[in-house]
């Protein structure tokens, strides 16, 4: 571990900060548990790539293995400062003032903070009604005023009539709390981000494989999020709370397998009638060509001979193939798996190596960004 994280440091000072996370990301597969030191330095990597989301998540980590890291405090506030979450960016910058008063960072992004967080309560208030004109004074009339003319009867064509037959509808209720989520191999946490809600307020109900999070306001319709999870969580040990600035949902999966996302895919992938459907492994890439299913039948092979260990065959599998590559072949497959959100895996750096790696999912699902 001390090697890996010793050359990702020095890939961050070479300023070639996507070789510096895939380091970074090598150390901590070494370890058994979480490091908060080598969490923050890829929170750090992962800021100057301007991945806000990832740099929020790692420094969040980090913060939560090490509570006295005032490094990682000042990471997860400037990501989400970046992510516009001002209230939580105040909120670490002075916690993080509090453990290192001689670091004029923290006072820096906390007056930037306490400005945006102005500005939005401004642009919040409603601005002051005019007073309204005195009416003009009217002179006495010397003679009796014409009779008016006989209004037109009204058309019953025409845009008029519309109008009048058809009032304007009511328009769809805005989503008014946005939310986020982001997994580890063990938990899923998702963070509604409502603010200064009471218990009373907020209702969240776990099933086996849906989240259902229902907010009450005072004159407003209860915003409801229903969603019908990728997987299967265990709702006895699920979790919330919340906080000043977010409803932070925690929920324990019922396995350790990878979501894609957080919703269930509305298109699963339809089995041949008759024939049960062959396991499907993203590809590497189109034109790599890489069959995943002979793969498959090489892990079983090496399963019944004995030489893999006990656990996953497939992910021991994998360990296999990296502990075998080269320095090439392994850095492209942590780029590749990092960038594409663990949806492609190439050994070939030279395809991977000067592009970003798009997320391709396998067949019959689609790759969709969550609404925040």
């Amino acid at each position: 571990m001390n090697e890996l994280y010793q050359q990702g440091n020095s890939a961050f000072v070479d300023e070639d900060y996507h070789r510096a996370c895939e380091l970074y990301t090598q150390a901590l597969g070494a370890e058994q548990s979480g490091n908060s030191k080598i969490l923050e330095a890829r929170a750090n990597a992962h800021l100057r790539l301007e991945n806000w989301m990832d740099a929020l998540q790692d420094a969040t980590r980090a913060a939560e293995l090490d509570p006295q890291s005032s490094k990682a405090l000042l990471r997860k506030g400037i990501a989400s400062f970046h992510l516009e979450e001002y209230e939580a960016a105040k909120e670490a910058f002075d916690a993080g003032a509090s453990l290192a008063p001689d670091n004029s960072q923290f006072q820096t992004w906390a007056r930037k903070c306490q400005a945006e967080l102005e500005d939005e309560k401004a642009a919040a208030q409603p601005a002051a009604p005019s007073a309204p004109a005195p009416p003009p004074q009217q002179s006495a009339p010397t003679q009796a005023p014409p009779a008016a003319a006989p209004a037109p009867p009204l058309s019953t064509s025409g845009a008029s009539s519309q109008a009048l037959m058809n009032p304007k509808l009511p328009q769809a209720p805005e989503r008014r709390f946005r939310h986020q989520w982001y997994q580890l191999q063990s938990k899923v946490t998702v963070d509604v981000y409502a603010k200064n809600m009471s218990k009373e307020q907020v209702s969240v109900i776990f099933g086996e494989q849906r989240l259902t999070v229902v907010i009450k306001e005072e004159g407003k319709d209860d915003y409801v999020l229903d969603v019908e999870l990728f997987g299967k969580i265990k709702p006895e040990e699920c979790r919330f709370e919340i906080l000043k600035t977010k409803i932070e949902i925690t929920m324990m999966k019922a396995d350790g397998t990878h979501w894609a996302d957080l919703e269930k895919s509305d298109k699963p992938s339809l089995p041949t009638p008759g024939a049960p459907a062959p396991t499907q492994y993203p590809s590497s890439n189109p034109r790599s060509h890489k069959d995943w299913n002979k793969l498959e039948a090489e892990v079983k092979e090496l399963e019944q001979k004995g030489e893999l260990a006990d656990g996953d065959p497939l992910n021991n599998f994998f360990k296999k193939i990296f502990s075998q590559g080269d320095e090439a072949q392994q850095r492209a497959m942590m780029k590749s798996y990092q960038e594409s959100n663990g949806t492609v895996l190439s050994t070939n750096w030279a395809e991977v190596g000067s592009k970003k790696v798009e997320c391709t999912p396998p067949d019959g699902m689609e790759a969709r960004k969550w609404e925040m």
